[in-house]
């Protein structure tokens, strides 16, 4: 997607539906959006989703969001290595219980 705006949260836990382990989604800096507020839409809707986690059981430390330039190769690295961190440390992601798939199948 070309903006962090653009995601739905129910994209996100569709992909840990379909086999995510986790899932980042990164948009640019506040103020600094292409697409003027963008990122601060984002923002509201990464709030949104997290009080759905716990309801479809998702367990916190699978779904993250950060700022990041493009200019921040590094500190992009290290986001992917502390996600990475976590999952290890949680293990796979297994499945979403039965509300969840049926919200899912039902769009």
């Amino acid at each position: 997607l070309p903006c962090s705006g653009r995601v739905d949260p129910m994209l996100v836990i569709k992909a840990l539906h379909d086999g995510a382990d986790a899932v980042l989604v990164s948009g640019c800096h506040p103020g600094d959006c292409h697409y003027t507020s963008g990122n601060l839409i984002a923002r509201r809707r990464f709030a949104f989703l997290k009080s759905l986690l716990d309801y479809v059981g998702i367990e916190e430390g699978r779904v993250f969001f950060a700022w990041i330039s493009a200019s921040e190769g590094g500190k992009f690295a290290e986001i992917i290595r502390r996600i990475s961190d976590r999952v290890r440390e949680i293990g796979r992601f297994e499945k979403l219980n039965v509300n969840a798939e049926a919200s899912i199948d039902e769009s």
